[in-house]
Order: C-alpha cells, then sequence, then structure tokens
C-alpha cells in the first residue's frame, strides 16, 4: 500500500494535512497527517467522506450541452467533447464581445474547485479578454474583516494566533468547533488548558459558547451597539494600553465622544446582553493581555457590517492586542508572481459597482452580488450577456434565490464547470466536468501562526493522486479556452506543476522543493511583533486610525456609529407588524461546506436534513412543537421546514441552516438591502413569521 501526502479540499479554508492510503491504484484510506503544522493529525468529520465524493457515480464526469431547445433549469443534457465545448464558448465569447463589447462577460469564481489564490489563473483571461467584471462571494465572507483591519491598521491579520502566549479568547460570531475544528478550535482548547479565558458573543448557545466563561447572547444584527459599549467601558475605567494610545493612535479623542451614549444599561436595552455582562467582558477582555479576537463570518452578514467590523479592530488596538505574541497579529502578503497581466486591464473600466461600492470595488476589484443581480435584470447601466462560472453555487447560496435565478436565465450564455450538477449549474448552456482534490495538482499556503520562533506562511503542494478520466483542472480550462481564443502565447506552461513554479518564482521555491518537503515547509522570517515601533501602520497617519482619513476621504462617517439593521423593528415597525419574528440565515454545521457534499452518505448520516431552531418560549407563542413541519415566511418568500425548539437560539429568531436546496433559507433573505460601505447583504437579522404547515391563518404577535 502507498501513502502519500497531500492537502485535503473538503472545505475551503483549514487545509488541513492528510495522508491518502492507495492500493491497487484505488484510494482506500483517508487520515490526518501527524506531521503537518496546521491540523498536526486532527481533521473534521468531512474528511472521512473524501473517498465518498471521489468515486461518487453522481459526479459530472464528462463536457455536456444542453439538448435541443430546452429551457434552462431542466435535466436534458447531451453530451460532447471537450473541443465541442471549448469551441461553444469560445464562438460565443467571441459573438458577444463583437456584439456588446468585451464587458458584457463577467466571469465567476467559487470555492468548490479549491484553486488557491483561484483569482489569478481566470483574471488572467479576463484582462486578455477585456472584461472587468469578476464575480465571487467574498462580499460576504473574508474579504469585508480584512478591508476593516486595513483601514485600521493598513495591513491584514493572521488568521489565528500563538496559543503558548494568548490569556483570553474572544469569538464573536464564530464557532470554531463547527467551522474550524481542527485548526482554531485545537489552538483555542491549548490555550484553555494554559488557563485562557473564553468570551463568545452569538445568538446561539453554540457549541462554542457552550464552553466559554463568558457566554452573551446578542440579538441578531445589534453587535456593533455591543462593541461601542466595550469600547465606552474600557476608556471610561481607564482600562486601555494608555502607551500605546497614546502613541499609536490616531482619533482618540473624536472615538471617546462618539461612544459616550454606550453605557451598559443603554447596551442592554439595545442587544438584549446584560449590563452586568457587557462590564464582565470588557474587563475579561482588556484586562487579560495579550487577547486574541475572532470577528466571526457572521459579521459580514449584515446591513451595517462596516460599522460592527471597524468598531472590533479598534477594539482590538485600544486593549493593545495588535502585533503581539498571543494576540491578533499583522502580517505582510505572499509575494507570488501576479500571474492577472494587469497591464492588459481594460483601460478606463472598472468593476459594475464602483460607483454604489467605491471604496469596496477598490479594495476587492470585484463586482458586488447585488449589483450583479440588479444589471442582469435591467441591463443597467449596461447588459451582461453571458457569464462563465469557475465553481461555486451562487444560484443556492446568494440571498433572494428567486431573483438570482431569474438574473441568470436572462444571460445569453452561460457555461458553468463544477464537480456536481448544482442547481447554477442547471441554468448552464454548457456544463463542464471539474477535477477533484485528488485529480490535479495545486499550490496550498497557510497564514497560522506557529510560534514565536517560525516564519508565519507554511507552503504545501496538493498532489494528483487519481486519474481524473475527462474531467479537468479550472487552470487547464482557462489555458485550454485562452489558446481557443487567440491568447495562447500568453499560456506557456506545459501542466499546472510548471505554472506553480512560475508563480512561486520570487520566493525561491520550487515544485521540486514542496515534493521533497511532502508535510509542507516554511517560507519567510518570524513574525515582526511590534513591527509599528520601527515601520509605524501603514495608514494616512502612520498610526492605527480610529478615526479612519481613508473612510472620510470616500465621503463615509470615519468613527463606527450605531445603526439598525435595514429591516428590523426599529427602522421597519410595519414590516415587523406582520413579520415580528428575526430571520437568522446562514448556520452552518460541521458536516457540510455550504452548499455542498449533502449528497455524501457519510455526511448525510451526520446532519440528516435541514431544520429551524426556534426558543420554546418563541414556538409555544406560535403553537409550535419539537418536530413539527412549519412555514417560515418573509417579504421574498416563504419554504416548509421541520422546527427543532432548543433553548439554544435567543427568543424571537428563527435560526437557520443555509446551503439546503430542500429548504432553501435565501428564498427567504433580501440581496438590496447591503452594507453601503462594505456591499455585504442582510442574511442574519430580517424579519420573518412562520406557522404550522396545515395552518390556513398566521397566529402570534403582530398578527
Amino acid at each position: 500500500m502507498k501513502v502519500i501526502k497531500t492537502i485535503c479540499g473538503m472545505c475551503g479554508g483549514d487545509y488541513c494535512g492528510i495522508n491518502v492510503h492507495v492500493e491497487d491504484g484505488r484510494i482506500v484510506k483517508v487520515k490526518g497527517s501527524q506531521d503537518h503544522r496546521v491540523n498536526q493529525g486532527a481533521t473534521c468529520p468531512k474528511v472521512q467522506a473524501a473517498i465518498e465524493l471521489e468515486y461518487d457515480p453522481n459526479r459530472l464526469s464528462y463536457p455536456m450541452k444542453r439538448a435541443g431547445d430546452k429551457q434552462r433549469g431542466g435535466d436534458a443534457w447531451q453530451r460532447i467533447s471537450w473541443d465541442e465545448a471549448l469551441d461553444t464558448i469560445a464562438e460565443n465569447l467571441t459573438r458577444i464581445k463583437d456584439s456588446y463589447g468585451a464587458q458584457a462577460l463577467a466571469v465567476h469564481e467559487g470555492e468548490s474547485l479549491e484553486q488557491f489564490i483561484r483569482d489569478g489563473w481566470a483574471r488572467r483571461f479576463m484582462n486578455l479578454y477585456g472584461t472587468p467584471n469578476w464575480v465571487q462571494n467574498d462580499h460576504m465572507c473574508y474579504l469585508p474583516a480584512v478591508i476593516a483591519e486595513r483601514l485600521t491598521y493598513g495591513v491584514e491579520e493572521i488568521d489565528g494566533f500563538e496559543a503558548e502566549h494568548a490569556r483570553c479568547i474572544f469569538l464573536w460570531g464564530a464557532n470554531p468547533v463547527t467551522s474550524h475544528v481542527a485548526t482554531h478550535w485545537r489552538y483555542i482548547t491549548q490555550a484553555r488548558k494554559r488557563g485562557a479565558k473564553l468570551i463568545v458573543v452569538d445568538p446561539r448557545f453554540s457549541r462554542s459558547a457552550q464552553k466559554a466563561d463568558i457566554y452573551a447572547p446578542i440579538r441578531p444584527g445589534s453587535d456593533v451597539a455591543l462593541a461601542l459599549g466595550l469600547i465606552n467601558f474600557i476608556i471610561t475605567q481607564k482600562l486601555y494600553d494608555a502607551d500605546f494610545v497614546e502613541r499609536w493612535t490616531s482619533g482618540f479623542d473624536q472615538l471617546a465622544e462618539r461612544v459616550k451614549p454606550f453605557t451598559p444599561e443603554k447596551v442592554e436595552s439595545i442587544t438584549g446582553v446584560a449590563a452586568n455582562d457587557v462590564r464582565r467582558i470588557a474587563e475579561t477582555y482588556a484586562t487579560n493581555k495579550p487577547g486574541w479576537l475572532d470577528a466571526g463570518n457572521a459579521l459580514e452578514h449584515h446591513s451595517n457590517s462596516a460599522q460592527t467590523l471597524r468598531a472590533l479592530m479598534i477594539l482590538k488596538a485600544l486593549t493593545g492586542n495588535i502585533d503581539v505574541p498571543g494576540g491578533n497579529v499583522l502580517i505582510d502578503g505572499l509575494p507570488l508572481t501576479d500571474v492577472k497581466l494587469r497591464e492588459k486591464r481594460p483601460v478606463g473600466l472598472k468593476p459594475l459597482g464602483a460607483t454604489k461600492y467605491p471604496l469596496f470595488v477598490e479594495f476587492g476589484e470585484f463586482v458586488p452580488g447585488d449589483v450583479l443581480i440588479e444589471t442582469l435584470l435591467t441591463d443597467e447601466p449596461y447588459p451582461i450577456k453571458a457569464m462563465l462560472f469557475s465553481g461555486g453555487n451562487p444560484a443556492l447560496t446568494w440571498p433572494n434565490s428567486q431573483r438570482v435565478e431569474a438574473a441568470y436565465r436572462r444571460l445569453d450564455f452561460v457555461a458553468v464547470m463544477e464537480l456536481y450538477m448544482t442547481a447554477t449549474a442547471r441554468l448552464a448552456d454548457i456544463v463542464l466536468p471539474a477535477a477533484s482534490q485528488f485529480e490535479k495538482a495545486q499550490l496550498i499556503a497557510h497564514t497560522a501562526p506557529f510560534g514565536v520562533d517560525k516564519p508565519t506562511w507554511y507552503l504545501s503542494l496538493r498532489k494528483q493522486i487519481t486519474d481524473p478520466g475527462e474531467r479537468r483542472s479550472d487552470w487547464w480550462f482557462w489555458k485550454a479556452l485562452a489558446h481557443r481564443m487567440g491568447y495562447g502565447d500568453y499560456y506557456p506552461w506545459a501542466d499546472e506543476k510548471e505554472a506553480i513554479d512560475y508563480q512561486l518564482e520570487p520566493l525561491g521555491i520550487t515544485v521540486a522543493d514542496l515534493e521533497a518537503n511532502p508535510s509542507g515547509m516554511f517560507y519567510g522570517e518570524p513574525p515582526k511583533y511590534r513591527r509599528y515601533e520601527k515601520e509605524g501602520f501603514r495608514t494616512p497617519t502612520g498610526k492605527v486610525e480610529l478615526y479612519s482619513h481613508v473612510l472620510a476621504g470616500y465621503g463615509y462617517d470615519p468613527l463606527p456609529h450605531y445603526e439598525e439593521p435595514v429591516e428590523s423593528h426599529a427602522r421597519a415597525p410595519e414590516t415587523a407588524r406582520r413579520y415580528p419574528l428575526i430571520l437568522n440565515a446562514g448556520r452552518r454545521v460541521a458536516a457540510y461546506t455550504h452548499s455542498r457534499h449533502r449528497g455524501l452518505p457519510g455526511l448525510r448520516r451526520i446532519e440528516p436534513e435541514p431544520y429551524a431552531e426556534i426558543h420554546p418560549t418563541t414556538a409555544q407563542e406560535y403553537g409550535v412543537s419539537d418536530g413539527d413541519w412549519i412555514v417560515v415566511e418573509s417579504l421574498r418568500g416563504s419554504i416548509e421546514i421541520k422546527a427543532q425548539v432548543t433553548e439554544g437560539i435567543v427568543p424571537g429568531v428563527v435560526n437557520l441552516f443555509h446551503g439546503w436546496e430542500e429548504a432553501n433559507a435565501n428564498v427567504l433573505t433580501d440581496h438590496q438591502d447591503c452594507d453601503p460601505v462594505l456591499a455585504t447583504p442582510s442574511l442574519r437579522a430580517e424579519l420573518c413569521r412562520v406557522r404550522g404547515k396545515e395552518s390556513s391563518q398566521y397566529s402570534g404577535a403582530g398578527m
């Protein structure tokens, strides 16, 4: 039996090292790799289903085109060759460019194909073709927090912390027991054994919250009020790091004035977090240093996300927890070769959304989701006629699914490259079979701290282990399509490994080096703690900007302020009268990654069906019992789903999983009322109501 070390691709976050056992050319066992520094042998439940995915007969196996003149969304498909598929795509792209201009093409990339630094090769093709309209999901995952970091410190943070130094772990809208059990939760467990405190803020009494010293159940969407209250208490009680604030922050006096109204009692009236708990949280975090604060993905799902995220970055700085061992450490980017061919970018063309979200589009360089959908539906400011999807399933995972599907149906031409026939793939004209994690080579890089004496970048090579048949990698697709379009000279590499060598050139590392170090290898220098003492911060003032000059320059409020979610009892009282409950959509579970893996038997046994979490007092008010079928309805639509009555969710809230096609939470969510700065959609604080499935009348408060 042969054992091959590679990197797991069952989720898009941790990139754990795994040992793949191969016998007679077939994978027979997958286990965590003890000598991979990221996970050190630990794995989540998904890794056990990797073999099921590899040999799943339901995977796409060959290119297909829509049969005859059948409408999109059906199941009538005809097998075709790769040559026909690529010729068809090239012909349509040429036709659309000639008729409408290159900007009429948009390219979507999702994480299901697991291409590390995935945008590089697609963006290379896009710049050669001449379109700026790149689309992805980072407007509601990862990028909003990164922008808040850059606005405040000028650089990004490492995604992790040194457990041996942290004395306080503060999880806000994060549940690493579910989302990062092999990495973040392992670090947290180590820190807890050393006596570190754990604080959790979450509307759900999650598995992470169950381990906390302080748990604060909060009304969804009111997080910024709690953050401003913590800042106010820390300032008034002089718990902040006075030396750091004096020397290395800008705008302290303006901030202190801004947060004055947010007393613990005021915060309690807005958030539901008890005033004494506000004090306890502030004191615990400020006095148990160093502390690591994790602003979780849930905070990127609100119409007021920019204010919350900015306030949390400020909270880290006020307490002196920036760039210290055990705190939130800053990091430079990995200096790979930029493969995007930026010099070929279309002159004078910015991605759609640059007018509505100028800061976000400048930072992210892609089209926000709400802008794309409205452009497809209205042809304003110009029409998008074709889309290429390289992974991702936005027909299911983007808010307001009905509008998303209607928008995609208006396209002249759609091609989708995926592992499975997803809801998005069913809307395509051409469907292409994607290679799995075991069927292609990929570069993987990790940005987790491994100790004060180790570099913070860790590089690994994902290896091709099995025969892909007619399936192909996304890198192969972009190269093949470029040759069809006449751009072949810009893709001189024979295969992925040669292309990875090109990316690695500035690092002085080669694919051969990574193959000689199958458990991964470090790159760079150990963390430069308190680098600001020599370099300052990369902001306009050279300091941590509590008052952001960049935000002010774009015409936004330079200080964080409180605002209610767009669809809330305070801002939409008439809607709240008819829809009195708060919809909290987007919860993850350990068995799945977004909409992926629900067809794998081993994981389906762990989480067999979707359900709606409702507090007992809310359930009683609406006549709902545990296990009942209910209808959850919002202004956008309704779904039928089983109820799970639990004290693990705050009263007045209906909590839903996302990613289930059988009970799609995004039928209920809105795609338009987004954060005006960061374009984040409001997934977790909208309004809804419930009734029994057989009931013809709504019951309960507000009716």
